[in-house]
């Protein structure tokens, strides 16, 4: 009789494994697009880092030779200002200073517009107020777009955009320092005009680099 329920329980046991093990290859699977999102989200941080731009959320105060300016950590005023103070502008050539742009993270256009701004004023002050505290130091502008809409025209929209912005600064007293001002349109854009708006956003994007 004992070998007879011994039987028995095992034989449950069994049926038991069995409906409970399907419910969890589900949930495996329910991991898998998650874990690409998280992939994708690691890739698109590591690009931002390369173009000098990922702010964060926390203000700071980031000095200026003993004044101070308030601007987001990792922001365009930070990394500038990080650039600035290592020395770099000094020993870099002409051609290394080409290769490092850093973006403005908190300049909106209104849409269409070369002379709207929705956002991004006060970037534009803290950028005078940088370069006035370094006085040898030049800049050039570039404007960018994504690869939809005619060319030229994208063309014609970001120069005019890098133009607001060189014309902005020299308002604020910095004019001499701010050399050029370029529209790349979508020559430099990575994303295809068939992705989604919000995946073409990071071609969409006003920029400095310094300049000799």
């Amino acid at each position: 009789m004992k070998k007879y329920f011994i039987a028995i329980a095992v034989a449950t046991l069994a049926v038991s494994c069995q409906k409970i093990q399907p419910e969890g290859n589900k949930s495996i699977i329910k991991m898998e697009p998650n874990e690409t999102n998280y992939m994708d989200l690691e890739q698109k941080s590591s690009n931002e880092k390369a173009s000098h731009s990922e702010a964060s959320n926390e203000e700071v105060n980031i000095d200026l030779n003993g004044q101070a300016i308030k601007a987001f950590k990792g922001g365009l005023e930070d990394s500038v200002v990080s650039f600035l103070k290592s020395g770099a502008y000094n020993t870099d050539t002409e051609d290394q200073l080409k290769n490092q742009w850093f973006n403005f993270d908190q300049i909106n256009f209104k849409v269409g517009s070369a002379d709207q701004l929705l956002s991004g004023q006060q970037q534009i002050q803290n950028l005078a107020a940088v370069l006035k505290a370094y006085p040898n130091a030049k800049i050039k502008v570039g404007g960018y777009t994504d690869k939809t809409g005619d060319e030229t025209a994208n063309e014609a929209l970001s120069q005019k955009r890098a133009d607001f912005i060189k014309s902005e600064l020299t308002k604020a007293g910095v004019g001499a320092q701010v050399v050029s001002a370029e529209g790349y349109g979508s020559k430099f854009a990575k994303v295809p005009a068939t992705a989604s708006n919000e995946e073409r956003a990071s071609d969409r994007k006003m920029a400095i680099r310094f300049t000799k």
